[in-house]
């Protein structure tokens, strides 16, 4: 083995032995400062004679999302206040999001671009998608919830979608013209 190779060899020998010091001694990283900077949590940290255990997020964390905005509104004249959904993955794992659907009475007059669905996404990836509204001819208000399904948790998340047209008016009646008279 040439000099160079013993000195790596010599290196993740004296790294495996301050991993397992760390691990056996109470006051020791958990992650020592070469492998994973100064800023890793100890297992015990011993304050002013107290004791209290610091957590460590490890691998196989959890997934965690944040959806922006929680509600969405529209008009017929100026389209939606917010026409992006914004979907970010704040855990310490994947988070999975397997598909998104619109339900409620007013659905129909909403439609979502599938951009973010089927996707994985490790943490602190972010995915952007767009909501339309077609106003109803009737006018009126219409309501309805954009599902986002994912894996965090048993519920999926909900933005309500919320759109507003004017109701048409009929157009005035007017009488019609007299019929010329005979005579």
């Amino acid at each position: 083995m040439s000099g160079k190779g013993a000195g790596i060899a010599a290196a993740f020998i004296a790294a495996g032995a301050a991993i397992v010091a760390a691990l056996i001694t109470t006051k020791a990283p958990i992650c020592p400062d070469f492998m994973c900077g100064p800023d890793k949590a100890t297992e015990k940290d011993h304050n002013g004679g107290s004791t209290r255990i610091i957590k460590v997020p490890g691998p196989g964390g959890k997934a965690d999302v944040a959806v922006t905005p929680r509600e969405i509104n529209c008009t017929s004249e100026g389209g939606c206040d917010n026409n992006e959904v914004r979907i970010e993955s704040v855990g310490d794992a994947t988070l999975k999001v397997t598909y998104m659907e619109i339900k409620g009475a007013g659905r129909a007059y909403f439609t979502a671009d599938d951009n973010c669905a089927h996707k994985n996404m490790a943490p602190g990836v972010v995915c952007s998608f767009g909501v339309t509204y077609t106003a109803p001819a009737s006018g009126g208000i219409v309501e309805a919830r954009l599902i986002i399904h994912h894996n965090v948790g048993a519920d999926p998340t909900t933005v309500n979608l919320r759109g507003e047209a004017p109701i048409p008016t009929d157009p005035p009646t007017t009488d019609p013209s007299p019929l010329p008279s005979d005579g």
